[in-house]
């Protein structure tokens, strides 16, 4: 099952030396286990929406994704899938 997260979780992220997260804090928090990374960039024509997306495993059993507003610099948890 697909948890969405609506509104996403605001968390805060430790980053590894490559810049992948590695530890986040708030709503849920533990060690991450980084599985892909992708970017979206949508609504140019209004309001631009850049993201940075990751699909990681949250404390070696809880696979999540989790985003970074590129624009604010801010991370949110938005998706839990148990």
């Amino acid at each position: 099952m697909t948890r969405l997260l609506t509104p996403a979780a605001a968390i805060d992220v430790t980053l590894g030396p490559g810049g992948a997260p590695i530890f986040i804090t708030g709503a849920y928090s533990g060690s991450i286990d980084p599985i892909a990374r992708w970017k979206v960039e949508t609504s140019w024509w209004t309001r631009p929406v850049v993201r940075e997306y990751w699909k990681a495993l949250l404390n070696n059993n809880l696979l999540c994704e989790l985003y970074r507003d590129v624009s604010t610099n801010e991370w949110f948890l938005e998706r839990v899938y148990d």
